[in-house]
């Protein structure tokens, strides 16, 4: 994306958030950097050679904003100090860069992020937004009123007060609660400022006549849609009942505007699903919806397809983005946008929660089915398909998508479905376990993917972003020219570190954010120079065609360490041999002592006597070649990475498991253990194993290539010494000064225990 597309976006979303562009209407607000001066008489900003993109400007023509516009890819850290320059000059203290759909934010003074309802701004604001900023000397202002934050954050509460109630009604925990609770919910939010007197009704009735008055309530609404929406009531006890209307009813969750409506409908079903890990698989996180939506940049009069929808949360993104960069002017135009664009299909009673999120947001909600899409592969329909995809799970359909290519595999029937139902030249972005990049099992897919479209790029997302869901390690593919081009030369690919979250169960928001250099490449437009410089790899096509279609980057680097001291590769100094896979040992576990199974505790804790696995010796005979050694370094190679420890001397005879790696070293007159050890506790050599590491929940190193391609650096043997020594001397040092600390710490508590008489 040049940044001329960037200007287009920009003025789209500044006319539909109230501002005036046009330079024959006398309320003009907005000026470019080529006619600031007919309103602004500055000096400075005369001098100037280069002067603000856009520049915001209040009733009294005082300048409130500043805006910097780049080409997509662009540093936006690096705009925002330009745009502050241009901001002190103008002494506007409202600030914004943009790359595309995705926008920093600063105000002046505070230098801090601007904040909305408690939510950090990443799109531009409207008139009313801004002056409130100007009015309030803030970074962070309330365009809601403060209760209704509070209210949503409430709804969780009594979402989980009420389920002792909903449990008695014989309803599951998850879905079946969720969409009866869902239901009332939306009945709240859509009568709010609109319809009142519906609610009214509801909360006046006898409680004999409650459960009915809500079904017709809900009917009429449904009429007014012309669609099945809700599912039937299941509560059966109108005492329930009252206590989730009366509960509601005490919560002022929206104001009369839409979107906040949705907004509201959003966040119940996002924190709904962070405490119930049933639901967890229906919603994706909203920063990724964002990503993969502003990749596809969906453009009004598109077809858009979400074959899982779950709760819709791709579909009201995509619905969003389309009227945020868009004029829409006309009725017809309107209608094309509510019913003619969204189209999704879900197999659960979920599709009634995304048909409520739909009608929420401004609609969408026609083109919602309740149904099995892969039974039902549909063909040539869609310009645009965006999914998170189901892993992993069973299906009877693999004959209906062609030949049977994906040979029964679920996950594979899952990504032919979404390109069957790709128009000609369609883009596709998916979300898919990263076990879909390497397993063999899906080779012949990704051969089929590739050889009829272009496979753009492959954004790996860090484990854990799905947490406290799942932890399936998965990876976003972009392919664009579907069934009208093949993949050719390249595919780029970006490794996420961070998302802007912890990657743990709690999901805390960090300041560290990868995706952000995601946003809005456009890979057709932006030179392969500006892709590099902000991260991107590029996999040569050959060497892919030549490594079974692999698609994970860690078959395709090429180390980029240097030492000092000679670099030897690690295939030439040891071999390398993994424990044993499968049943083969659990089968033969004998309680009598017999020969050891070495596991991951002994490693982890470096001690060669705990563990209570044995196998008898006929077992121990047929593994034999797994047998380990004095001074062999073993290494965990699943789950725990990394950890070392070197087999000591008179241990119990015995062989390791398939979580352990052994290292044998070939001459000991080249390397010494303990120094191999060293280095593979070096940072270089541990970042370089988890990069090589495999695996979709649980990560795994094999003993492959690329492991055995690693560079050791090796010195010679009394350098080795030395390193060792050295090592050893600082490891005691530091031992000693923890023996120094625990002194300490016994000798305050001691001080602090003196201060009591302890009557005996």
């Amino acid at each position: 994306m040049i940044e001329q597309d960037t200007r287009f976006i920009i003025d789209n979303n500044l006319i539909n958030k109230g501002w005036i562009l046009d330079i024959n209407d006398p309320l003009k607000n907005v000026f470019f950097e080529n006619d600031i001066l007919r309103i602004i008489n500055d000096k400075k900003l005369k001098k100037l050679q280069k002067r603000p993109d856009y520049v915001l400007i209040n009733e009294n023509r005082i300048p409130i904003a500043v805006i910097e516009a780049k080409a997509g890819g662009k540093d936006l850290e690096k705009a925002i100090e330009q745009a502050k320059e241009y901001a002190k000059t103008l002494n506007a203290p409202l600030i914004f860069a943009m790359n595309g759909a995705y926008c920093l934010t600063r105000h002046l003074y505070a230098d801090k992020p601007l904040y909305i309802n408690e939510n950090e701004v990443n799109e531009l604001i409207g008139v009313k937004e801004a002056n409130k900023f100007i009015e309030d000397n803030t970074n962070s202002i309330y365009t809601i009123p403060k209760n209704v934050i509070l209210s949503r954050q409430e709804l969780i509460n009594i979402f989980r007060d009420l389920n002792d109630s909903l449990r008695s009604e014989g309803l599951r925990a998850g879905i079946e609660r969720l969409s009866e609770f869902a239901n009332i919910l939306f009945l709240k939010l859509y009568t709010e400022n609109k319809a009142e007197n519906l609610w009214n009704n509801i909360k006046k009735v006898d409680d004999e006549i409650l459960i009915r008055t809500v079904e017709q309530t809900l009917k009429h609404i449904e009429k007014n849609y012309g669609a099945s929406v809700f599912t039937d009531i299941q509560i059966k006890k109108s005492d329930t009942l009252r206590q989730i209307v009366n509960k509601l009813d005490n919560l002022t969750l929206s104001t009369i505007d839409t979107d906040i409506k949705g907004d509201a409908f959003e966040y119940f079903l996002q924190q709904a699903a962070a405490n119930n890990n049933d639901l967890g698989e229906y919603f994706t996180p909203r920063h990724i919806v964002k990503t993969v939506i502003n990749m596809v940049k969906p453009r009004f009069k598109e077809t858009i397809y979400d074959p899982f929808c779950g709760t819709g949360g791709f579909l009201t993104e995509c619905f969003n983005y389309i009227k945020e960069n868009t004029i829409i002017n006309t009725d017809e135009e309107k209608n094309i946008l509510k019913e003619e664009t969204i189209f999704g299909n879900e197999l659960t009673n979920n599709s009634r929660l995304a048909k409520m999120n739909m009608i929420l947001h401004g609609d969408g909600h026609s083109g919602i089915k309740q149904q099995d899409s892969l039974e039902n592969p549909i063909d040539n329909k869609y310009d645009i398909v965006v999914t998170n995809m189901p892993f992993s799970q069973k299906t009877e359909f693999s004959h209906l998508y062609y030949n049977g290519l994906a040979n029964n595999k679920a996950d594979s029937v899952c990504v032919l479905h979404c390109f069957k139902s790709i128009k000609k030249g369609g883009r596709i972005a998916i979300i898919v376990p990263e076990g879909f990049l390497f397993n063999k099992q899906y080779e012949k897919v990704r051969q089929f993917l590739l050889n009829n479209s272009k496979l753009q790029v492959i954004i790996s997302l860090p484990q854990g972003v799905f947490l406290p869901y799942t932890g399936v390690k998965t990876d976003i593919l972009f392919f664009t020219d579907c069934k009208f081009k093949k993949t050719e030369n390249k595919i780029w690919y970006f490794y996420v570190k961070n998302d802007g979250f912890s990657l743990n169960n709690q999901r805390e928001k960090i300041k560290e954010n990868d995706l952000k250099k995601v946003d809005y490449l456009d890979f057709k437009k932006n030179t392969d120079d500006n892709i590099l410089d902000i991260g991107f790899i590029s996999i040569n096509y050959e060497d892919i065609k030549k490594n079974n279609y692999n698609l994970v980057l860690a078959r395709y680097i090429k180390n980029e360490y240097y030492s000092k001291y000679h670099m030897i590769k690690l295939k030439e100094l040891v071999d390398l041999l993994r424990g044993p896979f499968g049943s083969s040992i659990k089968k033969s576990i004998c309680v009598s002592r017999g020969y050891k199974v070495y596991e991951q505790g002994n490693i982890i804790n470096n001690n060669f006597k705990i563990g209570k696995y044995y196998i008898d010796e006929q077992k121990f005979n047929e593994l034999k070649k797994f047998e380990i050694k004095k001074d062999d370094v073993l290494i965990t190679c699943a789950g725990t990475l990394g950890k070392i420890s070197i087999v000591p001397n008179n241990i119990e005879r015995g062989i390791i498991n398939s979580v352990l790696m052994r290292l044998r070293i070939k001459d000991k007159n080249i390397i010494l253990p303990k120094y191999l050890k060293l280095i593979f506790e070096s940072d270089v050599i541990q970042y370089e194993m988890i990069n090589k590491s495999l695996g979709t929940s649980i990560k795994n190193m094999r003993p492959g290539n690329e492991l055995k391609e690693l560079l050791i650096p090796v010195p010679n043997i009394e350098t080795q010494q030395k390193i060792i020594k050295d090592s050893l001397e600082k490891q005691i040092m530091i031992n000693n000064k923890k023996k120094e600390i625990e002194e300490i710490q016994k000798s305050l508590i001691n001080n602090i225990n003196s201060i009591w008489c302890i009557k005996k």
